[in-house]
């Protein structure tokens, strides 16, 4: 990672933006611990949440769970407030923007500035807060369909 993070980074969703949750087509990939903690949320059994609210997402020879988008590419659970689920979301949701793929360097990081309107503002974000995002990320697999118990 560049030195851009030294000083750290600024972001803050921004009120009424939705735009990560919703617009485009995209998979939110859950991992084991995101399903575990959704159906306690939720207050359901793992099966009937991967019927209700996952699809099955083919790469290659394996497919791992993902989440449902409605017809207009929104998340399942994008309410008009913003996120039904929100103490409960997935880790790939709760890590947003501080992803390896976007923190590559100062100019990846003012690429994804020009379509999230967080980003640049608000709170500030140190090296030690953002390498501990990027931690949670490292090391955990989204769930592998054909492994989960229906």
């Amino acid at each position: 990672m560049g030195s851009f993070l030294d000083q750290g980074l600024r972001f803050t969703c921004q009120s009424g933006c939705r735009y990560c949750c919703g617009v485009e087509p995209g998979y939110v990939f859950l991992t084991r611990d995101d399903i575990t903690r959704l159906c306690d949320h939720l207050h359901l059994r793992q099966q009937e949440f991967l019927r209700t609210y996952c699809r099955k997402v083919s790469m290659g020879s394996i497919s791992y769970v993902s989440l449902r988008e409605r017809e207009n590419n929104d998340c399942e659970f994008l309410i008009e407030t913003g996120c039904s689920v929100y103490p409960a979301r997935p880790v790939q949701c709760a890590t947003y923007p501080f992803w390896s793929t976007i923190l590559t360097d100062a100019a990846t990081w003012e690429e994804e500035k020009s379509w999230c309107p967080g980003i640049g503002k608000g709170a500030l974000h140190t090296k030690d807060e953002i390498e501990s995002l990027l931690a949670m990320r490292r090391g955990v697999e989204p769930a592998v369909w054909e492994e989960m118990v229906f």
